[in-house]
């Protein structure tokens, strides 16, 4: 019997997290279509990337085999409605 009081572990917070941020992307690049130029449009699909990326200084070499690594992450007002949508979806719809 599943105790409806238990609490959720963290990986799958952040994985009804993320399924949202996706979903909330791909909505974006659906609506970019749709919506006309302007400062809407603007507002909704700017995003903002940060994390540490593959350049010329980030060469992880160990003798043998050299490669780069890199994780960016882009954030945009599509992806946080999509977050607190499937956040209101994991709270609410047990």
């Amino acid at each position: 019997m599943i105790n409806p009081k238990a609490k959720r572990s963290i990986f799958l917070l952040f994985l009804i997290l993320f399924f949202g941020a996706v979903c909330g992307s791909i909505l974006s690049q659906f609506v970019s279509s749709i919506i006309p130029e302007g400062v809407v449009k603007d507002f909704f699909l700017s995003s903002h990337s940060f994390g540490w990326g593959a350049n010329e200084n980030n060469w992880a070499d160990i003798g043998v085999i050299r490669f780069k690594t890199g994780f960016y992450v882009d954030i945009s007002i599509a992806s946080i409605i999509g977050m607190i949508v499937s956040w209101y979806f994991l709270r609410y719809f047990k």
